[in-house]
């Protein structure tokens, strides 16, 4: 608002002007107007309002990536790479090859690459995928040309294998697609290499061999099916069942299929460790060399140690592959489920393994071929053959194994496994780890110190027979056990690795034997035949009755696809006599050769013991029974200088009537899944 003052000052100011005249010469005023003057057309334009300037647009990185979809070749497929939110498209040429650009903002370079490529025509049900990993990581392989070959990363070639690998690695992560590197690298420890190579093998005779092996009805993408745990775990138990040659082969196809593999020079060639894994109970228990060590020197030799040897041999590569030829052929020892003379069951097969090829399938996983020559030690109707399976395994870093916390191992005992100087030979043992860093075995009686590493991962130990050990543990199986990796160095150089069945004593499972809760069945590795797939069958069981008698039982499907079961009954030699002793199961099977009897009372005239098991408790989880076997066997008498294997088993105990538990019960007991197929020798006597 304006001021009275301003007001006042104005009107003088108005008045003195109009009193003064001015300019017109005659002394008169003006007339006033109140028009303003106009103004004039040659007054310069005004600028237009200033625009801010544009936005620079992000800076992008381009790829391109070249591989092929391949089984055999899958012509004209549709290429799809996924990189984060965005998806890049092309079309394979006749040989299933294609190239594909792709690309990034400069921020985005984190982004993980999916490939995936799906047929036409008759072949719309073959849907492949390839997890590649990040933007970043591809491009850095890539190099300055940028352009990324199968050469450079194998991940470009858009499988049989990358399928299954794709699969079985989400349904690792809980059934999440994998975003990141790191994920990728943390998931491929728990990849069980054999299930790629079954997945592989199947979906290779649903492409190739269509005709014999169709789809199954309803089912139109072969990597749709595959996601589906139960009908994928069916459909490989049929196919492998349909023609179990058949199937061999097209593992070794695999392995020997240069698409399939990643391609190899020298500088690739470095010391590596796979594994066999599996998430059955069973299998950690059943099984010896389940880990190979291959050391490789640059001159062209090496050795491969595994938990029953440690032999010298030659490398080279031969395309995809390095062929390995041992100095000596090794021997392995396998109880192999056969048919020998009409009878189904374990034999002693020796098998010579002279040498093996490696492929390597992934970053992760690695097939092996051995070419051995097999022989059957108690079973005269089987001749010997030459065997040459392919089987696959998981290729280990010191990040698989998990951390251990300190507090737990002190004054804590354990199963572990140590090299008994003796017998040159690695033996289950169970272990006393004191707090002071001390500690002792109770069946060898070896002595030792140990500490934890400063990685928190690694359990070191040295014996007083001059061994050093290395203990890792991979994976929890149940509440008290858990995949024991590892590594003994002898006094004398010689290196034995191996994977096996660790139980905690853990005290809140304590086991109590007595006369009144032993007897029952006690299932080996739980009820189930895991020789065979038929879901009848209870597997083999030790029964022991009331008063100290008992037998061996193993049920069979006979000649009229009925199950029937042979126990001492049928079998004389099955029947066992059993005692406790300080604490212990003695198990005995007698014979006496006078009589020409079997089952004669231990401690009796002319009575015999030509097989013992002495079981040692460690743990109960309810009605799972955990303990380690002393076994002593001979073809006469055994006595003091007859060798000893020790073995950790679990048995599933069913009470002979009523109902009793062993041991508290966590509810944490796994159940065995799918049985895995095609391993290699190594399986341990019943």
């Amino acid at each position: 608002m304006r001021s009275r003052v301003g007001v006042v000052v104005s009107l003088i100011l108005a008045t003195q002007l109009a009193g003064c005249g001015g300019g017109s010469g005659d002394g008169s005023a003006p007339p006033v107007s109140n028009t303003p003057p106009p103004s004039s057309n040659n007054d310069p334009p005004q600028p237009p309002p200033q625009q801010p300037p544009p936005a620079p647009q992000p800076a992008k990185l381009s790829l391109k990536l070249k591989g092929a979809v391949t089984d055999a070749p899958i012509p004209n497929a549709v290429v799809t790479a996924t990189v984060g939110t965005q998806t890049f498209t092309t079309t394979a040429d006749q040989d299933g090859v294609y190239s594909l650009d792709i690309e990034v903002e400069e921020s985005r370079v984190g982004d993980f690459v999916t490939l995936s490529g799906k047929g036409v025509g008759a072949q719309s049900y073959v849907e492949f995928r390839s997890i590649a990993g990040s933007f970043q990581t591809l491009a850095a392989a890539a190099g300055s040309d940028k352009t990324l070959s199968s050469e450079e990363n194998h991940s470009t070639q858009i499988t049989n294998v990358s399928t299954a690998e794709a699969v079985l690695l989400q349904e690792a992560n809980g059934g999440q697609p994998i975003t990141s590197d790191s994920a990728l690298a943390d998931l491929g420890g728990v990849l069980d290499g054999q299930q790629v190579l079954d997945l592989a093998a199947t979906i290779k005779l649903l492409v190739d061999h269509a005709q014999d092996y169709p789809m199954p009805t309803g089912e139109t993408s072969i990597l749709e099916l595959a996601t589906k745990t139960e009908a994928r775990q069916k459909l490989i138990d049929e196919v492998a069942a349909k023609d179990p040659a058949v199937f061999s082969q097209m593992q070794t196809a695999i392995a020997a299929d240069p698409s399939l593999s990643r391609p190899l020079v020298a500088a690739d060639v470095q010391d590596f460790t796979s594994a066999m894994l599996s998430g059955e109970p069973g299998f950690s228990f059943n099984y010896t060399n389940r880990a190979a060590n291959y050391a490789f020197n640059a001159d062209g030799t090496g050795s491969v140690s595994t938990g029953t040897s440690d032999a010298s041999m030659k490398w080279k590569i031969e395309g995809s592959n390095i062929r390995v030829t041992f100095d000596e052929p090794v021997e392995t020892v396998s109880f192999d489920t056969e048919d020998c003379a009409g009878d189904v069951r374990q034999v002693e097969a020796h098998y010579e393994t002279k040498e093996l090829t490696l492929a390597f399938l992934s970053k992760r996983t690695v097939a092996t071929t051995e070419f051995s020559h097999v022989t059957y030690a108690d079973c005269p109707s089987l001749a010997a053959r030459d065997v040459s399976p392919t089987s696959a395994r998981t290729i280990l870093t010191e990040d698989d194994a998990q951390l251990i916390e300190l507090a737990e191992l002190r004054d804590s005992t354990h199963s572990i496994y140590v090299y008994n100087s003796p017998t040159h030979t690695v033996m289950a043992d169970i272990a006393d780890l004191d707090a002071n860093g001390t500690g002792t075995t109770r069946l060898l009686n070896q002595t030792f110190t140990w500490k934890l590493d400063d990685s928190g991962r690694v359990v070191e130990a040295t014996f007083d027979n001059g061994t050093t050990a290395e203990y890792r543990v991979l994976r929890e199986i149940d509440a008290v056990t858990s995949d024991l990796f590892f590594e003994l160095r002898t006094a004398t150089g010689s290196v034995y690795t191996d994977i096996g069945a660790s139980v905690y004593a853990d005290p809140d499972y304590a086991v109590d034997f007595s006369a009144q809760s032993v007897p029952a069945r006690y299932y080996q590795f739980g009820k189930g035949d895991e020789t065979g797939t038929d879901d009848r069958l209870k597997g083999f069981a030790l029964r022991f009755d009331t008063g100290g008698a008992g037998s061996q039982e193993v049920d069979y499907v006979d000649v009229n696809g009925n199950v029937a079961l042979d126990d001492q009954t049928t079998a004389p030699n099955l029947a066992f006599h059993w005692t406790l002793e300080n604490g212990e199961v003695v198990v005995r099977r007698t014979w006496d050769p006078v009589a020409q009897q079997d089952a004669c009372v231990p401690g009796t005239a002319n009575c015999e013991v030509y097989d013992e098991r002495r079981i040692v408790p460690i743990a109960a989880d309810d009605n799972r029974i955990y303990w380690l076997e002393k076994r002593r066997s001979a073809m006469g008498a055994i006595n003091q200088n007859t060798p000893a294997t020790h073995l950790v088993r679990f048995y599933d105990r069913e009470p002979l009537t009523g109902a009793l538990s062993m041991g508290s019960s966590s509810s944490g007991a796994l159940a065995p899944p799918a049985r895995t197929r095609s391993l290699p020798p190594g399986t341990l006597s019943r």
